[in-house]
């Protein structure tokens, strides 16, 4: 085909590229509707082709100048990796979370209910016989405990809240990991240190002030605890995947499940440190234990009311 013949027969392509390429530069692929994304793929896959045909053919025409360059622009659109932005992580935070916590409320139940067994067991023991707390907790701190009523002292109270706290980010982490043991390891952590607040609140009934001890575990502890049953969420849908896959592999189904758990664990770790900010700048503060309650009431309040986003924004 002559040189004139093939760009008056191409040239209407060109300058659709062209355009659609200006309009991304400008505004960004999203600016697109879908059919004009499937047009532009389609056009520069063509382009690509004249491309090559023009260096074979009319290696020193100008033609093969402009549509290297056309090409260039177009590869840069097509290839270029994806960054994450803002915007991306805004949604993430004001609707894919709440969607993935939606989506797996099965799970944040049985996590709930196992740890919340463990709290209601080891509470029984230890408000029946104070003796069986040493089956729950270190000796240390069972003592430290009953000595603020024998001794009259003063309880280290904060102490004891960064102690939870330390040791309900672990929690978390392992509830997470421990998926892997197909639940065994995700249940037992859950359990267990559900029998080790349980043990703790029973002897603060027994021997301190549940007052006080609330007003410095409430604050954070509400965003904490969720976490963590969050955490064991992640870890029980591990443990689905690789027991029951379904229709899949298990290979491919614990890949997929992996993906969705480590973006719940994401979740978690944001809330963390939400926890970890409460923790080190309000509940030390020197105030009303009751003021103290009245902001983890408003905390669990504003933490319902962003779980329930993906109900608010159902559409019939």
């Amino acid at each position: 085909m002559q040189e004139s013949k093939f760009i008056k027969k191409y040239s209407a392509t060109w300058e659709k590229l062209e355009s659609l390429s200006s309009i991304i530069n400008k505004k960004g692929v999203k600016s697109l509707s879908s059919k004009q994304v499937k047009d532009f793929l389609n056009i520069f896959k063509q382009c690509s082709h004249h491309l090559a045909y023009t260096r074979t053919h009319y290696p020193n025409s100008n033609i093969v100048s402009y549509l290297n360059n056309l090409v260039s622009k177009g590869h840069s659109h097509v290839y270029t990796v994806k960054k994450s932005s803002f915007r991306n992580f805004k949604n993430y935070i004001f609707s894919g979370f709440p969607e993935l916590l939606k989506k797996n409320r099965i799970y944040l139940l049985g996590s709930l209910g196992f740890f919340t067994l463990g709290i209601i067991i080891s509470f029984l023991f230890v408000l029946y016989k104070p003796e069986q707390a040493y089956l729950f907790l270190p000796g240390d701190l069972v003592e430290s405990i009953k000595a603020n009523k024998l001794g009259g002292g003063e309880w280290n109270y904060p102490l004891m809240s960064s102690y939870i706290m330390i040791n309900n980010i672990t929690v978390a982490l392992r509830a997470f990991v421990l998926g892997i043991t197909l639940g065994l390891g995700t249940i037992y952590v859950l359990f267990f240190n559900g029998t080790m607040l349980g043990a703790l609140t029973a002897l603060v009934y027994l021997y301190a002030d549940p007052i006080k001890y609330w007003s410095l575990i409430l604050p954070h502890g509400i965003i904490e605890l969720s976490a963590i049953f969050i955490s064991g969420a992640a870890g029980l849908i591990i443990a689905k995947s690789i027991l029951l896959p379904g229709k899949y592999s298990r290979k491919h189904a614990l890949i997929a499940a992996s993906k969705q758990a480590v973006s719940l664990v994401i979740g978690v770790v944001f809330m963390l440190i939400i926890a970890g900010i409460i923790e080190g700048f309000f509940t030390p503060l020197d105030i009303s234990n009751h003021l103290k309650l009245l902001f983890a009431a408003i905390t669990a309040i504003i933490l319902s009311i962003y779980c329930s986003i993906p109900y608010f924004n159902k559409q019939d």
